[in-house]
């Protein structure tokens, strides 16, 4: 098992607060370097990719997740909304880099699907413990509103057109060599925007992988999204997938509350006992990232590196304790 964080930048300062909180893996997106189109499309850049690979050696740092762009006219924003010559071409840009990321040994590529994306989401408010500042999220507040891009559409045509898309770009990241790790829905509300959310439950997850089964389609398992979800038994999620060899990714966050209404909070301070989901990675044999996500805003640090090397330290102190560090 092995600990990661979200990269911001490549500064010699930032690289090396990294290395001395003991990070020696990255997930990175950092698009406008990377893609060959301006608006974070077209296909990832060997060159660039190879680059910054290099760059991060001295600091005895590896690249290990790459996020997909998302967000309105990225990489794959047309494939979303059905079957066009416009998405099979966005979805052969999405081949084309996973086999770049295969060829320079990038093992898990993340990636999302929905329209509204993590719409709805108040950020900045002081809810977690002390006053820091952390997302709130009130279905209420936003079941009747939507922004300027959203749609109609049902879980059917949601279903039919990521089914498409993954029948295209599995078997690519099976020859590349490359994980696929979906990050499900947040918030993980069965509405949002007027889109049906397919992969708000654990029923909606276990279809996804039964719809493409391949070693190589999983999950980036958001525990702080599972513990959104409504019931949800977020170690037993875990297990379940784990068993399979389904998870491939991991943000290792935490919330209070559920939909319809839960506020994020600090690692230590939610309604899922970490320890306790720590011991059941290490059990189904988990062997990916662990990355702290969501971070609150703490009291004079505005660049979140106090609450970032919490979280790290948090994580480091669970790997040690179950045997993985």
């Amino acid at each position: 098992m092995k600990l990661a964080v979200g990269m911001r930048e490549t500064s010699d300062e930032y690289l090396r607060f990294l290395t001395q909180l003991g990070v020696h893996y990255v997930k990175f997106n950092l698009w406008d370097e990377l893609m060959s189109e301006p608006g974070a499309c077209g296909v990832m850049k060997a060159d660039e990719l190879r680059k910054l690979q290099e760059e991060l050696k001295p600091y005895e740092i590896e690249t290990y997740v790459f996020l997909l762009p998302q967000g309105p006219n990225t990489q794959y924003w047309h494939a979303r909304f059905g079957r066009s010559p416009e998405a099979d071409k966005e979805i052969e840009n999405v081949c084309e880099t996973i086999r770049v990321c295969g060829d320079c040994g990038l093992p898990v590529i993340e990636w999302t699907w929905s329209i509204p994306d993590v719409f709805g989401r108040v950020g900045a408010s002081p809810v977690a413990r002390g006053g820091a500042t952390t997302s709130h999220f009130d279905y209420d507040l936003i079941k009747d509103k939507r922004p300027a891009y959203a749609v109609d559409m049902s879980a059917e045509q949601m279903w039919d057109n990521i089914i498409y898309f993954m029948e295209r770009i599995v078997p690519v990241a099976e020859e590349a060599g490359v994980q696929l790790a979906m990050h499900h829905h947040d918030p993980p509300t069965e509405v949002l925007a007027g889109e049906a959310r397919i992969l708000c439950n654990f029923a909606g997850m276990k279809r996804m992988i039964e719809e493409v089964d391949s070693p190589v389609n999983g999950f980036n398992i958001c525990q702080g999204t599972l513990a959104e979800q409504a019931g949800s038994d977020v170690l037993g999620v875990i297990r379940y997938f784990g068993e399979r060899g389904k998870i491939n990714h991991c943000h290792f966050r935490n919330v209070k509350g559920s939909v319809p209404v839960y506020d994020e909070a600090f690692i230590d301070d939610g309604d899922v006992d970490m320890y306790e989901a720590m011991k059941v990675y290490k059990e189904v044999g988990y062997r990916h990232c662990f990355i702290p996500d969501h971070c609150p805003g703490m009291t004079g640090d505005p660049d979140r590196r106090a609450t970032v090397a919490y979280a790290v330290a948090y994580i480091r102190a669970l790997l040690h304790v179950v045997g993985e560090l």
